[in-house]
């Protein structure tokens, strides 16, 4: 395809997109609904207007956008802060992880018996999307325990999913093919990919913190906002190359990057890096979230049957009530207890690399039988996701846009 004809795409995308986003605002739900709506809407499963080959080619903008989302969740990982709460936080997200794995491989196995699938989908059940949450925490302007828990949660989150991810793909796959357990291919794959992971984000933010304290810092200060924004951009790209070249996680690379710098830097420094990369990144938030909905299909909630219902209760039930039993145990505040697990259920870009993982590792037919039940629940999650993370933080009190405008 021309890549001029891509452009006009594009341009499709970002106005309707920004269209559906405001149209959702007015009725009181978070504009990220009505960006997937109107993906929805002009993809496959309605209107046709972009279809799925058209899509395909825009893989590296959504790339792009989850390292800058990753990287912003890094920026709030200061380690005074997360030297008060960091037990707490570990604590909350083991149990909510563990136990939705838990729930989901008992409950499949329970109603279908099938162990590499139970493993399979256990495997992609605790897998939460930073993007929707981060959004939402930074649209509202969230301040709180709930928020100062759910930020740095996701993060450690997808290094639990990560290595859950690797040992239990690993079995399923060894049970498919009747083959003995691979303790490389099961757990130290997975843990190359973490540590690697983290030891280039350190030294990718080492040079972000290099550069501000002997270069950035002595500009004028108008200056600094270009300067900011040209070499933190210019890191999370590369961060994004590097992730997908070798293989690593393009959420740990750009968050590492992010915690690494933003624990180097003084207040000033870090208000306008972050107000250079926000300013930069709206556009870029709604081609994502639009063209996260054109990637789904209503078709798929018929075709994977009463396994997806069921796969997708329990989730929740497994992500609530872990994050509730993790709270009772961690002796976090009450709104932590109630309102955590509700922000932990969005699911989109890291459960999509895992189910494309089990493409290309299982047989056909199994691969897409995983692939089906999971996507028909990114659908559920990523239309009723940002609606609950919103309500969650409005009800905890933790939303200054909402209390500003009541």
């Amino acid at each position: 395809m021309d890549v001029y004809e891509l452009l006009l795409f594009l341009a499709v995308i970002l106005l309707i997109g920004y269209i559906f986003g405001k149209l959702a605002e007015l009725i009181h739900i978070p504009e990220i609904t009505g960006y997937i709506v109107a993906g929805v809407l002009i993809g496959p499963s309605v209107f046709n207007i972009i279809d799925h080959d058209v899509v395909a080619s825009f893989s590296v903008i959504t790339n792009v956008v989850l390292g800058i989302i990753a990287y912003q969740i890094g920026m709030e990982l200061w380690l005074p802060k997360l030297k008060k709460s960091g037990k707490k936080i570990m604590i909350i997200t083991t149990f909510q992880a563990l136990l939705t794995a838990a729930l989901v491989f008992g409950g499949v196995m329970l109603i279908d018996g099938r162990m590499w699938l139970a493993l399979a989908l256990s495997s992609v059940a605790v897998a939460t999307a930073p993007a929707p949450i981060m959004v939402i925490v930074k649209k509202l302007r969230a301040k709180g325990p709930v928020t100062d828990t759910i930020v740095p949660l996701t993060g450690i989150d997808d290094i639990f999913g990560v290595l859950i991810f690797g040992l239990f793909s690993s079995i399923a796959l060894s049970l498919l093919k009747g083959k003995s357990l691979n303790i490389e291919t099961a757990l130290l794959n997975p843990l190359k990919e973490v540590v690697l992971s983290v030891i280039i984000g350190i030294l990718l933010g080492l040079v972000l913190a290099v550069a501000s304290k002997y270069a950035i810092i002595h500009l004028p200060k108008k200056d600094r906002y270009i300067a900011y924004l040209s070499l933190s951009l210019s890191l999370i790209l590369a961060s994004v190359w590097i992730a997908y070249q070798y293989n690593l996680s393009m959420i740990l690379i750009p968050m590492i990057l992010g915690m690494t710098f933003t624990n180097f830097i003084g207040k000033e420094s870090f208000n306008i890096q972050t107000a250079a990369l926000s300013n930069f990144s709206g556009p870029l938030i709604i081609l994502f979230f639009t063209i996260a909905g054109i990637e789904l299909s209503l078709d798929i909630l018929l075709k994977a049957g009463f396994i997806a219902f069921y796969y997708i209760i329990l989730r929740v039930i497994g992500k609530i009530g872990g994050s509730y039993l993790g709270s009772i145990i961690a002796k976090a505040e009450p709104n932590v207890k109630k309102y955590a697990g509700l922000c932990l259920l969005p699911q989109g870009g890291v459960a999509i690399g895992m189910i494309i993982a089990f493409s290309t590792m299982f047989p056909a037919k199994e691969g897409q039988l995983v692939e089906t039940i999971v996507l028909a629940s990114i659908l559920v999650f990523e239309l009723i996701g940002p609606v609950l993370v919103k309500n969650a933080l409005v009800k905890a009190g933790e939303s200054r846009e909402y209390l500003e405008s009541n």
